[in-house]
């Protein structure tokens, strides 16, 4: 193929993923009310024995909160139909090998993201709201804002998402060569630092208990990865010796 015929086959392909995006986020929007309504659980939780609500002080505020929340539903349900149309538009140019890790690659990273999500959603957010809410309440009411809680719900997910991908990259490092898991064993006490820091800069609470609900996890996976990268390490060697 020429390169105008690569482009026009990476248009068509792109066109179907907006139009994907265009369907979901329309789906997200037609029941965003019951969206919304498992969203403000852990708030309603957390306000149940005070006078607290959630409220908006600006005329676009609950629009705004509602929009975000559906482009951002939309484009995560996009987001494996892209990865595909991405790997399929790869293909043609890989090796037999390559395909094999890009077909790896794709539904782990999505899953791990998943996961992270989700960890996000059950573990940590509930109590760093009700400690967000409930410390001061018996200073002041309190009523937060839709736009500021959805852009903290946004946040922690997207963060915990993020932080879940670690093992998946550990893997892919160690499979290409560039870092070995000897190396990453020799830094599990910066890792474990590093875990505490980064669950101080992702919770927006100071105490303890949720910074280690984040710091716990990336432990975990930082000891995932390095059990993936001896078990990366072991099959690029094993590829290596027939070459040889």
């Amino acid at each position: 193929m020429t390169v105008l015929e690569h482009l026009n086959e990476l248009k068509r392909r792109m066109i179907r993923v907006a139009i994907a995006f265009l369907i979901f986020t329309i789906a997200a929007a037609v029941f965003y009310d019951h969206i919304f309504e498992f969203l403000r659980k852990p708030a309603e939780e957390a306000l149940a024995n005070s006078e607290g609500q959630i409220i908006f002080t600006q005329v676009a505020e609950a629009w705004g909160a509602v929009m975000k929340i559906v482009v951002i539903i939309g484009f995560t349900a996009t987001m494996p139909y892209l990865l595909f149309e991405v790997a399929m538009f790869l293909r043609a140019g890989l090796t037999p090998n390559e395909r094999y890790y890009l077909y790896f690659f794709i539904p782990f990273s999505i899953l791990s993201f998943a996961g992270g999500v989700w960890f996000g959603f059950e573990m940590l957010i509930p109590p760093a709201i009700n400690f967000l809410l409930t410390f001061g309440s018996e200073l002041a009411t309190p009523l937060p804002s839709i736009g500021s809680y959805v852009s903290l719900l946004i946040a922690l997910s997207f963060w915990m998402g993020l932080i879940f991908e670690l093992p998946v990259v550990m893997f892919f490092l160690a499979k290409l060569g560039v870092v070995s898991s000897g190396w990453f064993i020799k830094q599990w006490r910066w890792m474990i630092l590093f875990a505490f820091v980064l669950g101080a800069i992702v919770t927006p609470t100071f105490d303890p208990i949720t910074q280690s609900l984040v710091a716990g996890p990336v432990i975990v996976l930082y000891t995932t990865g390095i059990a993936l990268a001896r078990f990366a390490e072991r099959g690029r060697q094993e590829e290596q010796v027939p070459a040889a």
